[in-house]
């Protein structure tokens, strides 16, 4: 009978539900990298006061990041793309999506610029398959494409931010892609 009982508490703590936020975040991401040509190995979440003092500054001015090297898409629990995501709103989906898509070209070695062309040319065709509204999608790619104008510190060459400090206690969702890619 005992034996019963642990097999019990055993299957019991199996079917308890993931926390309510990460759910959240996990649906979410799912949902938005169901809207790029490939998947990324890994997203991680981070909430920038949650890292350490030595790295919180520049977080709080980013919504997404790579680390040096690495296969892992970071995103900032602050970002208002994500956020929007998290509210369901398609436009903010899209958004999220090409900023994602903009951390994987770093990860495939793309410089600054090139990673800028590849988001664009995303965006582009969000718009030209009218999966956001043409309006709101010719206003944000001008504003993707003014980003070159506006930061004159970018050249050619240029990659990602080294940031130093420790990233994984600031972690709050870790998002492994688990559904197969369904062409788009």
């Amino acid at each position: 009978m005992p034996s019963h009982f642990i097999a019990l508490l055993f299957l019991a703590s199996l079917a308890q539900a993931p926390r309510r936020e990460e759910s959240r975040y996990h649906q979410t991401i799912e949902r938005v990298l169901t809207l790029l040509p490939k998947r990324p190995a890994q997203v991680v979440i981070v909430d920038p006061n949650q890292a350490g003092a030595e790295i919180r500054g520049t977080l709080l001015r980013m919504e997404a990041f790579i680390a040096k090297g690495g296969r892992v898409v970071y995103l900032t629990s602050h970002s208002g793309a994500l956020q929007g995501a998290l509210k369901g709103w398609s436009l903010h989906e899209h958004i999220l999506a090409s900023i994602i898509w903009h951390e994987m070209a770093h990860i495939d070695g793309a410089d600054e610029l090139e990673a800028q062309r590849r988001e664009e040319a995303l965006w582009i065709r969000y718009v030209m398959d009218e999966r956001v509204d043409p309006g709101d999608g010719m206003r944000y790619l001008s504003g993707l494409k003014s980003r070159r104008s506006r930061d004159k510190n970018v050249q050619q060459g240029d990659a990602v931010l080294t940031l130093k400090g420790p990233l994984i206690t600031a972690a709050i969702a870790v998002i492994e892609p688990t559904a197969p890619l369904t062409k788009r």
